[in-house]
């Protein structure tokens, strides 16, 4: 499965300060011009919630629901329910740092396109990289 990796060092901010942001999907993606939308799916739950994501992804809408769960820690783990993708799976994850702190955003994917995968998997990994980075901005954004 392909595997990108985004982080980001947010200076002056705790890391409980950036956990409270990175819960909210909504007001992250919000902030990112590439997301069409993500709407709860359900009610937050205590060990998990549903989220759906419409993303602009290589000039189409790529959709999925994800479940997202926090921790052990300052971590929020999500993966695809159901969309677009054969699998999408991911973590925030968020740590102390010298002046700040640093966020890290991992997501893993199948496209569940054999034979062209081997074609199809870099562009992706681009445009998921894109995807990433861009949600750290908005999260930075977030935290000014």
């Amino acid at each position: 499965m392909p595997e990108i990796q985004a982080e980001t060092l947010i200076d002056g901010r705790t890391p409980d300060d950036v956990w409270d942001l990175v819960k909210d999907s909504g007001g992250i993606a919000s902030r990112a011009g590439h997301v069409v939308a993500v709407t709860p799916q359900s009610a937050q739950e205590k060990t998990f919630r549903l989220n759906e994501w419409k993303v602009l992804l290589n000039g189409s809408e790529v959709t999925w629901v994800q479940r997202e769960a926090a921790g052990p820690g300052l971590r929020l783990r999500f993966e695809q329910t159901e969309g677009d993708l054969e699998e999408l799976s991911g973590e925030w994850t968020v740590t102390a740092a010298p002046t700040g702190t640093r966020v890290r955003l991992s997501i893993g994917f199948e496209l569940g396109i054999d034979g062209l995968a081997p074609l199809l998997e870099p562009i992706w990994a681009q445009s998921f990289q894109a995807h990433a980075d861009a949600l750290l901005r908005s999260l930075s954004a977030c935290a000014a």
